[in-house]
């Protein structure tokens, strides 16, 4: 499996080895008890046996039962076994699951199997920000703390006293007078060297949230991460991400890869390079994530588990707020799942300060510009997309106001699908609409794009155009809907436009009035009717 895996398969990792080792030794303690002598013995009536009497079993973190996952790794072992039967003088001669997958043949399904989260909005906008804020405002000061710090060490070591060293550290810093992101002095290599690994921690926050690369490639960027190429016959240069691909790569030291990085990500990267720079010289080695092992001092990159658990140190020492009035457990593959999720979504008013760099990133990623092949994280997306418009066309058909013209379209025709009568014809509908036809809802600040190109006022072609939209376009193109959520953002158009007009001269309070109108007539469909004077 790791020298020679099947066709497509990924060779293993050693931890996967030592796993299925484990795994192999409790199958032949139950092929000993079934009388089994050889692996050759195992047929698909075997197998049903073995999948009884793993139900069967207790788990071992206090469970019940072992839970279907763990039935599926046995299974998985078992039929790598018969994959690799033409190598192996023992294995399974015949598929020992011939009609199901291992995930069927276990019971695993998306209520047993569970997902992994993506992280709610307001966790994400707060880890996020504080991530970008140390990254681009307190960046600089940090590494510049860090220069001084090792400077100055070298200097009190170069007097042969140790104990020097902290004073002409100390020195130094107080004489810097510089301040970190939560206002705290850097005047001691305590609070500088706390610092230094936060924005290592910040750097790997922005790239996964705004790149959404996966923790592996993240972790194998090396020096010189960064490549611009021109976009087409523009002569604009896009910067991009070169790590290594892992997943589906045979070759066990992956495939260079590439991903549009946004100007914070550049930053970021900028400033790992110059982080790394001390650890890298001592130790030889080129990648931008290193760490001192404490145990025996040597310098190595650091490790999936290690950033993990950083990542939850970082969102405690900034003050991440709790979800559902507890700490928010963060996980690395999380962000990626989130990024997906943000650039599916298109309507990005939950994300404050951060819009512009995720729509920077989804314009990016589906342009002609983006040279890369990570077509799983192309497939998340498409997979969120899905989602955000089935959840959109369950709220337009049960919806009995709607405003622009394919939301009153809509309403005129959406009876059936209203109340619990119609909440079967409802799912049955949602679903035919997703498996038989590419109609994606597309959704912005002020309403629902329920686009079709034939039909788009805007001109865009696989979706909306972001040049071409705008209030007064989308509300006379026929794919608009407006619902209630968006009264907000036409509550304050309008008072916007309100407020100009006392000053606005004969055709601009023309414009004016002729937007406040439109407003009135949104907000009368939606019933949000504006409140103001």
């Amino acid at each position: 499996m790791r020298v020679d895996p099947p066709a497509g398969r990924k060779r293993s990792s050693l931890a996967s080895l030592h796993m299925k080792g484990l795994i192999l030794r409790t199958l032949i303690g139950w092929m000993a008890i079934e009388g089994l002598r050889r692996f050759s013995d195992i047929d698909p009536s075997a197998v049903d046996r073995l999948c009884v009497w793993l139900r069967g079993r207790p788990a071992r973190n206090g469970k019940a039962r072992v839970s279907p996952s763990t039935v599926s790794n046995y299974l998985l072992a078992i039929k790598d076994l018969y994959r690799q039967r033409t190598k192996l003088s023992d294995a399974p001669r015949v598929d020992p699951l011939p009609l199901d997958t291992t995930f069927e043949a276990a019971g695993v399904t998306r209520a047993t199997k569970g997902t992994i989260p993506f992280i709610p909005d307001e966790v994400a906008v707060a880890i996020l920000g504080e991530a970008l804020r140390w990254v681009e405002e307190h960046g600089e000061t940090i590494i510049e703390a860090e220069t001084i710090r090792l400077r100055a060490r070298a200097i009190g070591l170069a007097t042969g006293i140790s104990r020097q060293a902290s004073y002409y550290v100390r020195r130094a810093l107080r004489q810097a007078h510089l301040t970190g992101p939560l206002g705290d002095k850097l005047d001691g290599a305590y609070a500088v060297r706390h610092a230094a690994c936060h924005l290592v921690e910040a750097c790997y926050i922005v790239i996964a949230g705004f790149v959404g690369m996966r923790v592996s490639e993240i972790l194998s960027m090396k020096v010189g991460a960064i490549e611009y190429r021109p976009i087409g016959e523009t002569g604009v240069d896009q910067a991009y991400v070169v790590a290594r691909l892992f997943k589906t790569v045979d070759h066990p030291e992956g495939r260079e890869e590439r991903w549009v990085a946004p100007a914070p990500v550049v930053r970021a990267v900028d400033l790992l390079e110059q982080l790394s720079a001390p650890l890298r010289a001592a130790s030889g080695r080129d990648e931008i994530f290193l760490v001192k092992n404490t145990q025996y001092g040597e310098i190595v990159p650091v490790t999936h588990m290690h950033i993990g658990w950083r990542i939850n140190d970082f969102a405690r020492h900034v003050g991440v707020p709790e979800h559902e009035g507890k700490p928010w457990s963060f996980s690395t593959h999380q962000f990626r799942k989130t990024f997906a999720r943000f650039v599916a979504r298109r309507d990005r008013s939950q994300l404050l300060g951060l819009a512009e760099h995720f729509k920077h990133a989804s314009v990016a990623m589906t342009a002609r510009s983006y040279v890369g092949n990570d077509f799983d994280l192309h497939g998340l997306i498409d997979h969120e997309s899905r989602a955000e418009t089935a959840a959109a066309l369950d709220q337009m058909l049960t919806s009995k106001r709607l405003g622009g013209r394919m939301g009153e379209r809509i309403v005129a025709g959406n009876v059936r699908f209203r109340g619990r009568a119609g909440e079967q014809v409802r799912r049955d509908y949602i679903a035919f609409i997703l498996a038989e036809t590419d109609l994606r809802v597309h959704a912005c600040d002020y309403g629902w794009c329920v686009f079709q190109q034939e039909t788009a006022r805007c001109g865009g072609e696989a979706g909306p155009s972001e040049a071409g939209r705008a209030p007064a376009v989308c509300l006379s193109c026929a794919n608009m809907v407006v619902e209630e959520q968006h009264a907000g953002y036409w509550r304050d158009r309008r008072a916007r436009n309100a407020a100009l007009l006392p000053r606005a001269g004969a055709m601009t309070a023309a414009v004016l009035t002729e937007a406040i109108e439109q407003c009135d007539g949104v907000l009368a469909k939606i019933g949000g009717q504006y409140e103001g004077n």
